[in-house]
């Protein structure tokens, strides 16, 4: 998986948590009356949302969105998506048992939209992001790491535990846990000794429920999705609820007759304004104000109403994390434009095969084929459409929906060999809908028109033959074979005396207009950086011009009773688009 393909990934969760983040924030306001032990285990459904990339799908979800509404496509610039195969051949006269030799698929684009590199760029900007907050994260970590060096081990309290896993250090701000295979507790030196007895009661309860590990999986949490407010905002709130769930649960085993005591340690720590503040990996205390409010006014939850809302609880907090199941009405729209899809490819194959009698039980009527198959002809029970030179051989095609549902609509680029050999382009653009009542029968194409794109005069004329879905996108001449005919045809004119047929493929400029069936302008190379490659710019008669990346490919060319030997051949230098560019 590339960067971008990770960052969209990131995008869609930090977008699904979002919508959760909005809702825990709803509850928690709902809830602002109740033990906030609730309040804070809501946010473990914003911790999946944010770090977990899947999730089971259920008709109970509670999300009213798409979990993946951005993709690639949503930053194309209008790029269109564009389907392509190639021929493919069977002994069945009518080819309805045919199957394709190279399934239709997303043809790779060659030019990339300013979205898509905006899109690239974002996501490098991001992991940036990443690294400087993991970089900060591991800093301040090491940096307070070095300052706890001096602490020393607490006096031991009646419970013999203190001097184990308790320490105190002087220019401490705030006590805190640190650590996370053996998080040690670290108290201010100025704590009188009943202040410590309350606040080692607190961080001892962050231990036992490893609130120490929540924070740190929600600070990476953080550090992934830095670019969205609402993340840092669920971090502070979480941290607010953790807090202020801990209290309560010292309060409930030290009783309500503490709380007065409880509140003065608190507020002890929040009149000790300087000295050293723990990184954000660590464990620190905060809030002081809002957890004094929240101690005075605790009163102990009752088992019903704690059974209730947790119950209550638990299903919403599944609901939000399970993914909705793709509507009714969504399925029934990609049912259709697949059936749309497999009518068109089917239908781009056989005119590719000229296969006659497919072509003709794939329209309306008989008679809207013969109109709008200009090749089609009928021999007793067989149709026939075509069998000499140019001969289609592969197609794009880009698929329109119609003014109904039963309807469509396509664009489909022919490519089409000659015995030059060479390529012409061919455009059809067919309409199909739905036979029968109710539009419930099988499509049928009701009309066509072929455009041949082949005298090229302007760039307008240009981009409408090589333009599609928003990049160019040509015949492979040596990938389809053509490199081996311009051999094959060089050496039958040398054996035979004949003129050089293929003498256009040894300048740049020439091939370039011939391959792309340019006409009334003139070209010239404006690039030759290296020898093998260069840069053609031809500018039609109206001034428009195009750039066309050309390379040279090597054919050796034997005598006739000669070894086919590449030492003892003739080596010849042809120039061809260049797919890497």
């Amino acid at each position: 998986m590339d960067m971008t393909a990770i960052f969209l990934k990131i995008l869609n969760m930090s977008l699904t948590a979002g919508y959760c983040i909005g809702a825990v924030l709803v509850l928690r306001f709902l809830l602002r009356r109740q033990a906030k032990i609730f309040s804070y285990l809501l946010w473990a459904v914003v911790l999946f949302r944010l770090l977990c990339p899947i999730s089971l799908t259920s008709s109970f979800s509670l999300l009213r969105m798409d979990t993946a509404i951005l993709s690639e496509a949503v930053f194309s610039d209008g790029q269109q998506e564009v389907w392509q195969g190639k021929g493919y051949f069977s002994d069945e006269t009518n080819g309805s048992a045919a199957k394709p030799m190279v399934s239709a698929g997303v043809f790779p684009a060659q030019e990339t939209g300013m979205g898509t590199k905006a899109l690239a760029v974002g996501a490098w900007v991001w992991m940036t992001g990443v690294c400087v907050l993991l970089g900060y994260s591991v800093w301040t970590a090491v940096r307070l790491r070095r300052f706890l060096s001096g602490a020393r081990p607490a006096k031991e309290g009646a419970d013999g535990m203190a001097g184990r896993c308790v320490f105190e250090l002087e220019g401490m701000a705030t006590p805190f846990v640190f650590g996370i295979l053996r998080p040690r507790i670290y108290l201010p030196s100025y704590l009188s000794a009943e202040e410590g007895q309350y606040v080692l009661a607190h961080e001892r309860a962050h231990i036992a429920r490893r609130d120490y590990l929540v924070k740190l999986i929600g600070w990476g949490a953080v550090c992934l999705h830095w670019f969205n407010p609402l993340v840092w905002l669920s971090f502070r709130l979480m941290e607010s609820d953790m807090e202020m769930s801990c209290d309560e649960r010292v309060l409930g085993q030290l009783g309500e007759d503490v709380k007065q005591a409880y509140s003065r340690a608190l507020l002890s720590l929040s009149c000790e304004k300087s000295g050293f503040h723990a990184s954000p990996v660590a464990f620190g205390e905060g809030g002081i104000k809002n957890r004094i409010r929240n101690i005075l006014s605790w009163k102990k939850s009752g088992i019903v109403t704690a059974a209730v809302l947790g119950v209550l609880l638990c299903a919403l907090a599944a609901g939000l994390m399970l993914n909705p199941g793709a509507p009714e009405k969504q399925q029934e729209k990609e049912a259709e434009e697949a059936l749309r899809h497999d009518f068109v490819s089917v239908y781009a194959n056989a005119y590719c095969d000229r296969y006659g009698n497919q072509l003709v039980g794939m329209y309306a009527d008989e008679e809207t084929a013969y109109e709008s198959l200009p090749l089609l002809e009928k021999e007793g029970d067989v149709y026939t459409f075509g069998f000499s030179s140019p001969w289609p051989n592969e197609f794009r095609f880009a698929l329109h929906e119609g003014e109904t549902k039963e309807e469509g609509s396509a664009e489909i680029w022919y490519y089409a060999w000659t015995s030059d050999p060479h390529v012409v382009v061919w455009k059809e653009e067919i309409q199909f809908a739905r036979q029968g009542a109710g539009g419930e029968g099988d499509y049928r194409v009701t009309g066509s028109v072929l455009h041949d794109l082949n005298n090229i005069s302007t760039k307008a004329e240009f981009d409408e033959a090589y333009l599609i879905g928003g990049t160019y996108q040509f015949t492979d001449y040596e990938e389809r074979g053509f490199l081996d005919g311009i051999q094959a045809q060089t050496e039958y004119d040398r054996e035979n005396g004949g003129e050089d047929r293929n003498a256009v493929y040894r300048d740049p400029v020439t091939a370039a207009a011939w391959m792309l069936n340019l006409t009334g302008g003139r070209g010239e190379a404006v690039s030759d950086d290296a020898e093998d490659r260069v840069t053609v710019r031809y500018t039609f008669a109206d001034e428009s011009s195009v750039e066309i990346p050309m390379r040279v490919a090597d054919i050796f060319v034997t005598e006739a009773e000669a070894e086919p030997a590449q030492e003892d051949a003739e080596h010849y230098q042809v120039w061809l688009l260049d797919w890497s560019a």
